[in-house]
Order: structure tokens, then sequence, then C-alpha cells
């Protein structure tokens, strides 16, 4: 904000400096013409050169006293200078292109300077413009003179009130843009957090949950050689510095679902599977999504077989995993038991895919994983 009114102050300044110093030597004839074409030329090149230094300058908060106290002294010369540069017939009515100037000079200091020294500057412009217009064509049909040389001090007195108005609504904006970032990241690290809990919570219930589930049920013998390998394999995928290591941005998902299938407690039969590369999130949350039902299917089904399929239809790409075991109705699961909810149907959508699991007792189980950026 402080920038742009920096830019319209000099671009206005500019516009009025380069416009009314012009047109105004249309105004003036005889000797005095050199006089005002003079006064006019130093008054566009040092606006330009006064300008563009304050735009350039870094630190918009910083005055910089020495250009600023040039330019009043500059400014104000040239409002004294109205003898040569205004016509001799002139009315004092603040219609005169001196008045376009200093009025505009006026306004736009409020813009980029403290409220003291916009203050002082604003009564030097007007005693210099009241001074040169008096001494030149002030005895001329006075009529409401001096009233337009004291409208200019309240202008300025408005420039500034709005300039104040609008940077406190700046911060006021700053301030509540702040707290929104603040608040947004809060959640996003809440949401991170929220969902590294549920993912380890998961990857907990796939792995060491349901291996020791597993042997209390009986259903594997407690010194079979899988149950040593599962064990390692479950001890390794929960140690927080393999945890930690991120996995390479794309993977072969067909070489994942074949390690997982080799290290199931069923035996699985799928086609050959060809290479598949996926982004990281979805691959690996397939792959697990597959591990856990191929854990129910050991757990429940109460069959030691199980089919595999990966097709793509439509552009997605889907995974089935079925049994011809007992089956269940998923309606009756009791909430508490968060194999399928959480393990399979939120580890999907949390990778941006949907998982689902049909199944009815007496007719299997088929688990269906979806994933559509293929």
């Amino acid at each position: 904000m402080l920038r742009l009114s920096l830019l319209w102050a000099a671009v206005s300044r500019i516009v009025v400096a380069i416009g009314c110093g012009c047109l105004g030597l249309f105004l003036i004839s005889g000797t005095r013409l050199v006089a005002a074409a003079v006064v006019t030329t130093v008054l566009i090149v040092w606006t330009l050169v006064f300008c563009l230094r304050m735009i350039r300058r870094r630190d918009r908060e910083r005055v910089d006293g020495v250009w600023l106290a040039a330019d009043v002294t500059i400014s104000c010369a040239v409002l004294l200078s109205q003898h040569w540069v205004i016509p001799l017939n002139g009315v004092p009515d603040g219609t005169g292109w001196m008045n376009a100037l200093v009025a505009m000079t006026v306004v736009t200091y409020q813009w980029h300077t403290t409220p003291r020294v916009g203050a002082i500057a604003a009564v030097l412009f007007v005693a210099s413009y009241w001074i040169g217009i008096d001494t030149s064509i002030g005895g001329n049909n006075q009529g409401s003179w001096p009233a337009p040389a004291y409208w200019l001090l309240v202008d300025g007195l408005l420039s500034r009130g709005l300039f104040v108005m609008v940077r406190r609504g700046g911060r006021r904006a700053d301030v509540y843009l702040a707290a929104g970032d603040r608040e947004r990241a809060a959640a996003e690290v809440s949401r991170a957090r929220r969902t590294d809990e549920r993912e380890h919570l998961a990857t907990l219930h796939d792995t060491a949950a349901a291996t020791l589930l597993m042997v209390g049920q009986g259903t594997v013998h407690r010194r079979s050689e899988w149950l040593q390998r599962q064990a390692r394999r479950d001890l390794e995928m929960l140690d927080p510095e393999v945890r930690a290591v991120r996995p390479q941005p794309v993977l072969d998902l067909a070489t994942m679902l074949a390690e997982t299938t080799a290290a199931g407690g069923v035996a699985v039969a799928y086609p050959p599977l060809e290479t598949l590369m996926l982004p990281s999130l979805p691959a690996i949350a397939i792959r697990d999504s597959v591990r856990e039902a191929l854990t129910n299917v050991a757990r429940h089904a109460s069959v030691s077989e199980a089919d595999l399929s990966v097709e793509r239809e439509a552009g997605r790409l889907v995974v089935e995993v079925r049994d011809r075991g007992k089956g269940f109705d998923p309606a009756h699961v009791p909430l508490h038991r968060r194999g399928i909810a959480e393990s399979i149907v939120a580890r999907m959508q949390r990778a941006g895919g949907h998982g689902a699991v049909v199944s009815s007792p007496g007719n299997g189980t088929v688990v269906r994983l979806e994933w559509a950026d293929v």
C-alpha cells in the first residue's frame, strides 16, 4: 500500500507539473515568456528527478530529509515566481494552473511523509502560493480571495485523514491475514499430525496386532517359519527410522504386490503383473490395503486361498482381492473393529483413492481398491 501510494503521488505530481506547466506557457507572451519557460523547465526537471528518487528508495518509512528539503525549497520558489509565469490579467479565484500545482503537491505530500513533515510542508506551500499570487495579481478582482488558499490547507488535512484511515485499514487487514495464515498453518499441522497418527495406528493394526491375534487364535503355529518372517517384517515396518525414510516419488506397484502376496499367510492366485509405476502415496496405500485384506482372509475367511486382480478401467486403476470364504455382514461389524474402516477405506481416502468391501454370509468377500490418476 505504501509503495502504491508513493507511486500515485509521483505520477500525479509529474502529470500536473508537465501538463499544467506546458499549457501555462500558452498564456504568457512577450519578454515574460522566457522567464516562464525557465521556471517551468526547472519545475518539470526537478519534479521528474525527485519523484523518481522517491519511487526508487528502499525504506518506505524513512523520510529522506535532504531531498524533501530540496523539494520544498524548489517548489516554494516556483510558487513565489508567479509574477513571471501567470498572466498579469489573471484572477486569484483558485482556477489557475498554479493552484492545481500547489493543490496536488499539498495533497500528495501527505502520502509519503510523516504528519509533522506533511503539515509543515503544506503550510509552506500555501504561504508561498499566497505570497506569489498576492504580489502578482492579488490586487486585481479580489473577489473571494484568499479563500482558495485556505481550502488548500483543508485539502491537505483531508488527504492526511484519508491516508491514515486507509493505512490503518491496511494494517488491520494485515493482522487478519496473518492470523488467518497462522490458523491455517496450525490446522494443516494438526491435520498432518492426525493423518500420521491414523496411519501409524493402521500400520500397527495391520502388522504386530494382526500377527499376535493370529497367534492367539491359533491361526498360525507359534514356531512356524512364516511367523518368524512376519514378525521380522512387522518390526521393520514399525521401526521409526524406517518410517522416517521417504519413499521414491514413483514406485512399481506390481513389484510391491508380488512381495506382499508372497509374504502373506494365504496362497494368492493372480495373473502375470506388468510394470505399473504409480506415485508413492497411492502405491503404498494400495499395497498396505491388500496386505490387510489378505490378513483378514487368513484370520476370518476359513480358507487358505485368495485371488488378486489388477485392471485398468476407464482411466482408473482397480485392484481387487477375492476369497471364497464364509463371508460376513459389513453392517454388523462392531465399531471397535477398525480393520476395514481404517486400514482399507480411510487409508485409500487419504491417498486420494477409494476403498470398498463387499461381502455377505456364505458368499465370500471382495475388497475393491480404486485410484483414478493413471
